[in-house]
This record gives C-alpha cells, sequence and structure tokens, in this order.
C-alpha cells in the first residue's frame, strides 16, 4: 500500500482487506484532520468488525442482531443522505448554467 495515496482510500482498502485495526487507526487520522462527523459511521463499523472478530464463533446470534440492525439502519440514513447531497449538487449546478 503506498504511503502517498489520501488516507481515506488507504482505510477503505484496508477495510476490504479485512485488516479492521489498521482501517480503524487510519479513519482515526482522517477523522482528526477532516472532521470527526465525517467518519463516524466508518469508525463505528471498525468497531463492529473489530468486535465480532473477537466474539466467539458459539455467540449467541441475538447478540449480532441489533448490531446487523443499527448498520442496516445507519446504511440507509448514509443514502438517504447522499440521495439528498446528490439532488441539491444538481440544484446548484442548474443555478450556476442559468447565470
Amino acid at each position: 500500500m503506498s504511503s502517498h495515496q489520501p488516507i481515506v482510500k488507504q482505510a477503505a482498502d484496508c477495510y476490504r482487506q479485512g485488516r479492521y485495526a489498521r482501517a480503524h487507526q487510519l479513519y482515526l487520522q482522517a477523522a482528526s484532520r477532516y472532521g470527526n462527523h465525517l467518519f463516524k459511521a466508518n469508525l463505528a463499523l471498525c468497531q463492529r468488525r473489530l468486535s465480532t472478530v473477537s466474539t466467539p464463533a458459539n455467540a449467541p446470534a441475538a447478540e449480532a442482531a441489533p448490531a446487523a440492525e443499527s448498520a442496516a439502519q445507519q446504511l440507509a440514513e448514509t443514502q438517504k443522505l447522499l440521495e439528498k447531497y446528490f439532488t441539491r449538487c444538481q440544484e446548484l449546478e442548474h443555478q450556476l448554467m442559468d447565470r
């Protein structure tokens, strides 16, 4: 992994590779650099993965259900915000073109 890759890309790559502790460290660095609110979900997902990895395989499924439900809710909220911001960007682009 190249050290001159953007820190967020490095973090995302680590997460995809299952290197959740390293991804968490990189997301913490990105959060301190760009704003904690931007990486709150990423940090929470890393924490969940780290706790899942450290949880025994025979742990009750009921313990995993709230985390999965919370992740699904967070994903739905993120999608909703993404659509909102995409629409807003299009509106602003049209305003600039009308000038």
